[in-house]
């Protein structure tokens, strides 16, 4: 019963930051290493060909003031935040992961994500991005 109701929730969100929300891209970088056999050397060019990258809708919100977990962030990761954006649950990837967001011609590194979800149920990604 639970579920259902936090599915419904997830649809009300989604639908409120379509509304009145803007596109943004979000990007996941490339993780794998270009060498398996040296991992610790890392991706040979991780932003070159990203694993994930989606368009979604975003509302961008005040940093201060808005009482969405603002508490529980690192100190040090809220004062490099520039925005703070909601995003629904609509997005192809998890986007905890993601690594980048473009608002309009505008890269922004991703600072933060905070996920609400309540069960197995996603209804919200918090996300703080920095330019």
């Amino acid at each position: 019963m639970a579920t259902a109701f936090y599915i419904e929730m997830a649809a009300v969100a989604q639908e409120l930051i379509d509304e009145n929300g803007r596109d943004v891209t979000a990007i996941r970088w490339k993780q794998a290493p270009a060498e398996t056999t040296k991992p610790w050397e890392g991706p040979d060019d991780p932003r070159g060909t990203p694993d994930a990258t989606d368009t979604v809708k975003a509302c961008f919100v005040p940093i201060q003031g808005s009482g969405l977990g603002t508490d529980t962030i690192d100190q040090d990761a809220l004062k490099r935040t520039g925005d703070v954006c909601l995003i629904g649950p609509g997005a192809t990837f998890d986007l905890a992961t993601a690594n980048e967001l473009i608002d309009g011609s505008v890269h922004k590194k991703v600072t933060f994500v905070q996920t609400l979800k309540p069960a197995d149920t996603v209804l919200m990604y918090y996300v703080g991005v920095a330019r």
